[in-house]
């Protein structure tokens, strides 16, 4: 019995020692030092785990938006994201008057371009307006001019023209529908 009350008594002792104390935390890493603030110059910036296009990508930024680079490695620059760090390619930033020519008077890009649509000796141009949504998505097409001389020709680019897909354009960090003028020369 008395070997019971003890063992309770140690017991008790620890707990009033060790139960009310919390966990150590260690402190929170130093933040790293920014070398420069550089913008989003391609349709997006994809950052990789690694400095390697077959590392996991971590995270994606828009056309225009604000990095902090951290380091450079070559043609690989380490950037800040919301979870740490990652990489990505130096060549798809670029400065602050970069990106507000790029803000002043965007330029579509194309994530899936149209597949071409060859006609052996034909001549003359095609050319289409395409309304782009917000999603980078061809929604509506019409056929402006056709000087080839063939609707079919006109018909076929038109379809491929609408299985494009875009790059979202942003501006003031809002994605803008836009309209896209195709052209085709024979």
């Amino acid at each position: 019995m008395r070997a019971a009350l003890a063992l309770l008594i140690l017991n008790f002792a620890f707990c009033i020692l060790h139960c009310g104390r919390e966990a150590a935390v260690p402190p929170p890493a130093p933040a790293r030092e920014t070398l420069e603030i550089a913008y989003v110059g391609a349709p997006e910036l994809v950052v990789h785990a690694k400095a390697d296009d077959a590392s996991p990508v971590v995270t994606k930024f828009l056309n225009g938006e604000s990095v902090s680079v951290l380091s450079k490695k070559g043609d690989w620059v380490e950037v800040r994201t919301t979870d740490g760090s990652g990489w990505a390619h130096g060549a798809d930033l670029t400065n602050a008057a970069g990106a507000k020519a790029e803000e002043t008077n965007p330029t579509p890009k194309f994530r899936k371009a149209p597949s071409p649509v060859s006609q052996p000796g034909a001549h003359g141009t095609v050319y289409i307006e395409a309304a782009v949504n917000t999603e980078g998505d061809v929604t509506h097409t019409q056929i402006i001019t056709n000087t080839t001389g063939s609707d079919t020709l006109a018909a076929q680019n038109e379809a491929a023209l609408k299985q494009a897909k875009f790059y979202p354009i942003v501006q003031k960090g809002q994605k803008k529908d836009f309209l896209y003028y195709y052209r085709v020369d024979y």
